[in-house]
């Protein structure tokens, strides 16, 4: 802005010679009006298949600039009986170089859109309008849409969820559609994705935004409705991109519909016992300890975690976890009438700083679900963010953002800096032909009959210099001391213009304050209003006392109005003279019409009022199509309307009011009926003057609605006359543009109007800029608080807070900005990578590129763990477990499975009998036992170990518990003061303070209140006797599930012996039971040798092929046992694994290097690819072998692969052969084909899967962290660097975890086979072992679920 002062300072202002410059193209634009003119419409509409074809040779957009604009011109006058003006032609222009045009509000902004609208879509690429609400993008869009439709372009309208099959669908303007509804008039319902395909599309901004996001969730690329973002131009700019920048667009729904876990957790944790978790009030958190994960585990019947992989926890695990996690918060830290309330059936939070009720307002991430099931109310399903946008930044996603409004530049150092939009004011088109040498209009300067300055357009060569057009009359701001001072002041003037029958806008800033005034023109608060002004005159009239300071005697007048108590006004008005103080009385009735200065031929209007108040119309930007007719009337005689800056925004008001289009056409059939030559391009002016010509009898049945156009024309005169619309701003804005839009009402196209502005020293604005000072002056000097302050100084120290204002708030936004751009970019790298997995042919290679990369960071990290590479071969079983399929004949085995098969080839050599097999395997399996019984053995001496030292730690606390509640009662019993307690009550007291349920005999509860030792040391021991119990209770129950089976051990029988003497015990059964159960495996006739019997049987005898040992292992390694279902409780057969391999199997690789093991690992992953592609293959050239279509219906990329693979011959003779009588050459060629593009499928489903779920939880992560950064600022650190740094943390994790979450999908995720019902699996189930996860299929659930963690 600084630059730009400067730069006119020296060399004249920018903005005048780029309109001078954009002139010289309006005249070369003007040449081409004449040829275009002598164009058959068919052949207009074929120059957009010329311009179209001239942009693919080469020319350039701004070379077909001119002949666009003269198409587009010559089209509007044909279509709509409009031309645009010169004027109209450079703000086209300045939209198409990617600017914003301000222009005054009437100078036709909506067509000038249809300039650069058009020349942008000749690209091909899309172009959209955006305005700021759904009636505006249909009315325009209906409106131009003969323009486009002449010259062969589409228009689409983008409407709102509930218009639009939640947002599935849109429309296409069709102008043969009429429709009785106004939503619905030349609107043709269709999918979304067909609006988007139109040329022009017009559309609110959210629309356009909620479209971008949702195409962001999509599963197929065909789900998708936009294409691009080339080129669009924002309606009302400055309220999209200003005042909404920093509203978020966010796309929600609940995390799941499964509300009764929270209620099954809240009935655990209900259950716990005091030592089983520990409360943190400081932090807010709540924690099990291992006794108390121990206990819940025995409670739910199900593991919480994996005891030899506590890290590595299962997403069922994880999501137990989520509800445990909330319900022991929900059920510990917030407290019933404290943190919330229980009203009507709902939990309600309470502000912890006021108190107030927060009804609507929720915790997040299942709290609150987790306090209703605590409270027994409904449970509403949780919400989740799915996708989130702020306007801000989905705008400045557009190569090329243009922008329209007519208040933008009093912002332009913000467009110009966050969107690199520079602001061309554009003149008025009055202004810009009243400029030019040749012009016939000159501009009059005058005053007006109260000495105001007014200016207007005269004809050059009249001698009386008559008004032609006006220029708007700008008011000097009136300032009171009170807002009630300038609530009459206002009231005041519209009943003054209301009398004269001159319309009248009066804005507001809010909707309260709108409510507020429109109390005041009501007749109860006029009378009161009447009644002060009444005797307010007289009283100084008959004291003859001055106006300007404050008089004492009338202090009760300004008080508010429905503060005036009439019986107080009785003693006042006698001292005044007056008998009564009824306003309707004749001689006061004449007194108020001349303080309000109405003329006598208005008193019966004045009467009215008095009678029945103003009416009056409020709006208040809620309902838009209302709305939007309501306000193009508001130019009528005598409206008065109310309303706030976005209420009807962008419609024009007309004096005189909106003539219905029906009134016109019927209108313009009498004066064809009359033999009137063209009635349809006459000026209303002169079809009144035939009218006239015409007597009642011609006017026939079209009588009311001539009659009712005359009145029209009479009344547009007479409204004229008063002076057109007047404005009205009942209190100043924060930003000066939002002033201007409201000033901008009044004066459209050269027609009279006026503003002015009341303030008042108690405004905001004023208050927070010096309003007090100046009250504070104002009140000593005893000014009246009905006198106005009418001062240019305090108009400049009105505008010079309102640009500090301005100043701080882009400054504010400017900020929010650099935390946006953390998310934003964050977010195109998501989006970047859902259109990569969209776009690109084959992911084969990306698949593999994320297995590399994970696995060469996990593996050499894993084999230096000093327990062992066990932990790396349980992850690689769950990522990648052995599968089985037998109608395929193929085997894909597991890394663990491949070592096993590997150790079992080396023993057996080159031996083939059946006995060394039998004998190799059972040494396998008996050296597995073995493996397996020294990894539980150390896992249980670990448990025990942290059970002693958890134990210790507790009876620590509890007994100091115990000596501070003693120290407390000999302190207690030293002050008098303190009432006496209850023993009974004391004992309660410290079982609550030590978690512990303490028993006393009656002689020792009457010596506790004393301190007795001998009763301190019993209930010490009763502690630390409980705790023992407790931890051999959890202990063994903990051991016991770790190995499926009964230690034989009764914690009773244990309770007296020291926790050396238990550990050892329990030690020594669990080696019992695992040796025993060794033994019983590993005989003759046990389980193992049946299994190997039955695998041998079935298979070629005297094999040791790869398939027919996998089978053996897998096969020995299983087996099955009577059980109860935990969820059903039903009995039921339970597979169990016998053998575990994969402590063994780690024996075999622990002194290996690392780098042999990686590529060992990758090299197995990516054969296993490979067998599953030969798979995928098999499955679905059975699928098309059973449909009986044939190969000519195959895919084109199929097809185009096995061209290139055989001759020409070969290829036809296979197209028409059937898939049955393909030879086998030809059908392995085609089954690798389709077997590879399934998997790429396969993999195109995870990649978008995995993205979309962890991006959904990524968002609702760093959502709190952003809440949560700024008390980084109380530790003296700057909260926006701590927000990057943590935020970029939390994105590497999230890209890690994403690669993690493919890995864990890849090798799971089968096609269903051909035939297979919905619920039957699409594979034969993999064997199960340690870790394995069962495979799941593509057609996964439509249901959303919410991973918790």
């Amino acid at each position: 802005m600084v630059f730009q002062r400067i730069v006119r300072a020296i060399g004249g202002d920018p903005n005048k010679r780029e309109i001078e410059r954009l002139s010289q193209i309006v005249e070369e634009i003007n040449r081409f009006e004449d040829p275009f003119e002598a164009l058959s419409n068919e052949a207009l509409t074929q120059k957009t298949s010329e311009f179209k074809a001239r942009l693919q040779e080469g020319e350039t957009l701004d070379d077909l600039l001119p002949e666009a604009f003269a198409a587009v011109r010559e089209a509007s006058k044909r279509t709509l009986g409009l031309r645009h003006y010169d004027i109209q032609l450079i703000g086209g222009m300045n939209l198409h170089a990617g600017k914003i045009a301000e222009m005054r509000t009437g100078e036709g902004k909506t067509l000038v859109a249809t300039l650069p609208l058009y020349l942008n879509a000749l690209t091909g690429r899309g172009v959209h309008l955006v305005t700021v609400n759904d009636y505006l993008a249909r009315r325009d869009a209906r409106w131009m849409a003969p323009i486009y439709h002449l010259l062969g372009m589409k228009v689409g309208v983008l409407q709102m969820a509930a218009r639009t099959e939640n947002g599935q669908k849109a429309f296409l303007v069709d102008l043969e559609k009429p429709n009785a509804r106004e939503d619905l008039h030349l609107l043709d319902l269709v999918d979304r994705s067909e609006a988007y395909q139109a040329d022009i599309v017009y559309g609110t901004n959210s629309e356009f935004g909620f479209d971008y996001l949702r195409d962001n969730l999509t599963m197929s690329l065909a789900e998708r409705v936009q294409r691009g973002h080339y080129y669009a131009i924002v309606d009302e700019v400055d309220n999209i991109l200003i005042d909404e920048a920093r509203t978020p667009l966010i796309i929600s729904g609940p995390a799941s519909d499964d509300t009764a876990e929270y209620v099954h957790m809240a009935q655990v944790v209900r259950a716990l016992n005091p030592e089983d978790y520990e409360v943190n009030e400081k932090d807010r958190q709540v924690s099990l300890t291992e006794i108390g994960e121990a206990h819940v585990e025995e409670i739910l019947g199900l593991p919480l975690r994996n005891p030899d992989r506590p890290e590595d926890v299962t997403p069922e695990q994880a999501r137990l976890m989520g509800y445990l996690e909330q319900a022991l918060r929900a059920q510990h830290l917030f407290r019933r009438n404290k943190d919330y309330i229980v009203q009507g059936g709902k939990v309600i939070i309470v502000d912890e700083f006021t108190g107030r009720l927060m009804p609507g307002r929720r915790w997040s991430e299942g709290l609150h679900q987790a306090v209703e099931a605590k409270e027994g109310v409904h449970i509403e399903p949780e919400s989740v963010t799915y996708a989130t946008i702020t306007i801000q930044n989905y705008f400045r996603m557009y190569e090329k953002l243009a922008g329209m409004t007519g208040t933008a530049l009093t912002e332009a150092e913000e467009f110009s800096k966050i969107y690199k939009l520079d602001v061309l004011p554009i003149p008025m088109n009055l202004e810009y032909v009243a400029a030019k040498a040749d012009s016939p209009l000159i501009i009059v300067e005058t005053k007006d009959a109260q000495n105001y300055p007014l200016q207007y357009y005269a004809q050059k060569d009249d001698p009386q210099k008559k008004p032609v057009f006006w220029r708007r009359q700008d008011f000097p701001d009136m300032v009171y001391r009170t807002e009630e001072g300038k609530l009459r002041a206002i009231v005041q003037e519209i009943l003054h213009y209301y009398a004269m029958g001159r319309p009248q806008l009066v804005g507001t800033t809010s909707v309260e304050h709108s409510e507020r005034l429109s109390t005041r023109l009501g007749s109860e608060s006029i009378r009161r209003l009447a009644q002060a002004l009444i005797l307010r005159d007289a009283w100084l009239e008959k004291f003859n006392k001055s106006a300007e300071l404050e008089i004492k005697e009338l202090q009760a007048l300004n008080r508010p109005l429905n503060e005036l108590n009439v019986a107080e006004l009785r003693p006042l008005a006698r001292q005044a003279g007056l008998s009564s103080i009824n306003p309707e009385d004749t001689e006061l009735f004449n007194r108020l019409a001349k303080i309000l200065d109405i003329q006598p031929q208005n008193h019966p209007r004045l009467m009215a009022v008095l009678q029945g108040g103003v009416p009056h119309q409020v709006l208040n930007a809620r309902k838009h199509d209302e709305e939007s007719q309501i306000i193009a009337r508001a130019g009528a005689f005598g409206l008065v309307t109310i309303a706030t800056n976005m209420a009807g925004r962008g419609v024009d008001i007309k004096l005189g009011g909106e003539l219905n289009e029906e009134v016109l056409a019927d209108v313009i059939r009498v004066l064809e009926r009359a033999g009137v030559e063209d009635p349809f391009n006459m000026s209303n002016d002169r079809r009144r003057q035939e009218l006239e010509k015409l007597s009642e009898e011609d006017y026939s049945i079209y009588a009311e609605s001539v009659h009712t156009f005359i009145q029209y024309l009479e009344d547009m005169r007479r409204v004229r006359e008063l002076g057109g619309l007047h404005v009205i701003g009942s209190e100043r804005h924060e930003a000066r543009r939002i002033d201007n839009q409201l000033r901008g009402r009044a004066a459209r196209q050269g027609d009279p109007g006026s503003s002015r502005f009341y303030l008042s020293l108690e405004d905001e604005l004023m208050r927070l800029f010096g309003g007090a000072q100046m009250e504070s002056l104002m009140t000593r000097m005893k000014v009246d608080p009905s006198l106005p302050i009418e001062s240019g100084l305090l108009g400049r120290m009105v505008e010079q807070a309102q640009e500090r204002v301005e100043g701080n708030n882009f400054d504010v936004r400017k900020h929010l900005l650099e935390y946006d751009d953390v998310l934003n970019s964050q977010r195109q790298r998501i989006y970047g990578e859902r259109d990569r997995a969209f776009q690109k042919e084959d992911l084969h290679e990306d698949i593999l590129d994320i297995l590399r990369t994970e696995l060469n960071e996990r593996i050499p990290k894993s084999l230096k763990d000093n327990e062992g590479p066990w932990k790396l071969l349980s992850f690689l079983e769950e990522v990648q477990p052995s599968m089985t399929f037998e109608a395929e004949g193929v085997r894909a085995p597991s890394y663990t499975l491949r070592l096993m098969v590997e150790e079992t080839g080396r023993r057996l050599g080159k031996s083939t009998q059946e006995a060394s097999i039998r004998q190799v395997l059972l040494q396998i399996a008996g050296e597995a036992l073995q493996a397996e019984r020294e990894h539980i053995l150390s896992a249980t001496r670990d448990l025990l170990q942290k059970t002693e030292e958890t134990i210790h730690q507790l009876d620590r606390e509890r007994q100091d518990s115990i000596d501070t509640f003693f120290e407390g009662l000999e302190d207690a019993r030293d002050d008098e003061t303190l009432p006496p307690r209850r023993p009974q009550e004391m004992l309660e007291e410290l079982s609550n303070l030590t978690r512990t349920l303490l028993r006393l005999s009656s002689e020792e509860l009457r010596a506790l209140p004393e301190g007795d030792e001998e009763v301190k040391s019993k209930l010490s021991a009763q502690v630390t006797r409980a705790l023992h119990l407790l931890a051999i209770t959890r202990t063994i129950g903990s051991v016991e599930r770790r190995i499926d089976d009964s230690l034989n051990l009764k914690p009773a029988d244990l309770m007296d012996s020291p926790w050396e003497e238990v550990a050892d015990q329990i030690l020594k059964q669990v080696d019992a039971v695992l040796s025993k159960r060794a033994d019983s495996l590993l005989a003759a006739d046990g389980l193992l040798s049946q299994n190997i019997d039955a695998v041998m049987a079935r298979t070629e005898k005297e094999s040791v092929e790869e398939n027919r040992l996998i089978d053996l292992l897998l096969n020995m390694s299983v087996g099955s046992k009577l059980a109860i279902d935990p969820r059903t409780h039903q009995r039921g057969m339970k597979r169990v694994i016998l053998v575990n391999y994969i402590y063994y199997a780690a024996r075999l690789i622990q002194d290996r290097p690392s780098a042999e093991i990686t590529s060992e690992v990758l090299e197995h992953l990516e054969d296993i690819q490979q067998r599953l592609e030969t798979v995928w293959g098999k499955i679905e050239f059975e699928r098309f072998r059973l449909s009986g279509t044939p190969l000519q219906n195959l895919d084109s990329s199929i097809k185009t692969a096995l061209q290139e693979q055989m001759d020409g011959e070969t290829f036809d003779s296979m197209m028409e052969s059937s898939p049955d009588a393909l030879t086998p050459e030809m059908r392995a060629k085609l089954e690798v084909l389709l077997g590879r593009r399934i998997q790429n499928q396969i993999h195109r489903h995870i990649l978008l899967s995995v993205i979309s779920e962890l991006w959904v939880d990524y968002l609702t992560r760093v959502d709190a962290l952003r809440v949560s950064i700024g008390l980084e600022a109380f530790a003296q650190r700057d909260p926006l660097v701590q927000y990057k740094g943590q935020a970029s943390e939390m994105f590497r994790t999230l890209l890690s975890d994403i690669r993690i979450g493919v890995i864990s999908r890849m090798f799971l995720v089968q096609p269903r086979r051909p035939g297979a019902p919905a619920t039957e699996k699409p594979a034969p189930e993999p064997a199960p072992l340690p870790g394995a996860v069962k495979p799941v299929t593509v057609q996964e659930s439509n249901k959303k679920k919410r991973k918790r963690h």
